[in-house]
């Protein structure tokens, strides 16, 4: 033992849990004791977009959300104990999903074994900008692909238009073609399903849909779009949305919580632990069940 350490006091030693104490940590104490390893071992990217001083190459911020399911589960087995299951939703609930590749809207659909017969139109996350590529491949999709196996819903996840090539009008084009690939598929119901800016653009389309379901939505970021992109779009107040479930990080971060929630009757708040682009995988797993189980509808 170093002479540092054996100055230290007890409380001061025990302030930095590795996994496998028998202690049980608090979902808030799991969280920061995560974050920690993960803050401190993995540079975090530059997400700003090119229109608010980015460097404008999407890849380092993608690079780094698509690795970061796996990091999770490594960094949790390290930091909260190798005897918990530490699987992300991904890796959980993804079991005899049909993936089909539907290029004629730069889509895949997600089909579950015992299908139901509702649809959702699912959109990443990743600013406006973002969020294509490996982020897409390894970081959304198998969570979608969890979603469509736990609801029995078949899900259309859709790589939208990116600004700043393309404008709100483009993105919200390519909502409506994939929601009438699903109308000519006879879908029963259709749900949109955005995380983040995602969520944003959910909203957008909201009466194109049965219901919504907003991932740690940043509905502050459509304001923020440049005029050019964002052009005369705004998001809509909650008390104009369908039946809508609301998924909220308690630690978030990067995106307000939106306003005017308490008073839309047809919305359900749910709470989590944790941050925008960040929690534990039990947190993450209870998530994508809430999730289905309202897709079930």
């Amino acid at each position: 033992m170093t002479e540092h350490a054996q100055g230290r006091t007890d409380d001061e030693r025990n302030e930095f849990r590795v996994g496998g104490h028998e202690q049980e940590l608090a979902p808030e104490e799991q969280l920061e004791q995560l974050a920690s390893y993960i803050d401190a071992h993995y540079e975090l990217p530059d997400f700003r977009p090119p229109w608010a001083g980015g460097a404008g190459d999407p890849d380092p911020a993608d690079s780094y959300i698509a690795r970061l399911p796996d990091r999770t589960t490594h960094a949790a087995m390290l930091m909260l104990g190798s005897a918990v299951d530490h699987s992300m939703p991904g890796v959980a609930y993804t079991r005899d999903v049909e993936v089909t590749d539907v290029p004629e809207l730069g889509a895949q659909m997600f089909t579950p074994p015992d299908p139901t017969g509702a649809w959702a139109v699912s959109l990443h996350s990743g600013g406006w900008w973002r969020g294509s590529g490996d982020a897409l491949e390894f970081s959304w999709r198998p969570e979608v692909a969890a979603a469509a196996a736990l609801s029995g819903t078949i899900i259309l996840d859709l790589d939208h238009p990116l600004a700043p090539e393309h404008d709100l009008d483009d993105m919200l084009a390519s909502v409506r073609q994939a929601v009438g690939y699903a109308q000519h598929h006879n879908a029963s119901r259709i749900a949109g399903w955005g995380y983040s800016s995602g969520a944003a653009l959910a909203t957008l389309a909201a009466a194109q849909f049965d219901a919504l379901v907003l991932t740690f939505p940043d509905l502050d970021s459509v304001a923020k779009l440049p005029d050019q992109i964002r052009g005369s779009h705004v998001v809509p107040a909650p008390a104009e949305w369908p039946r809508t479930l609301v998924q909220l990080a308690l630690q978030d971060e990067i995106a307000a919580h939106p306003e005017g929630l308490a008073d839309a009757p047809a919305v359900t708040v749910r709470e989590y632990v944790a941050r925008h682009r960040l929690s534990t995988p039990e947190v993450a797993r209870t998530r994508i069940r809430d999730i289905a189980e309202f897709l079930k509808g």
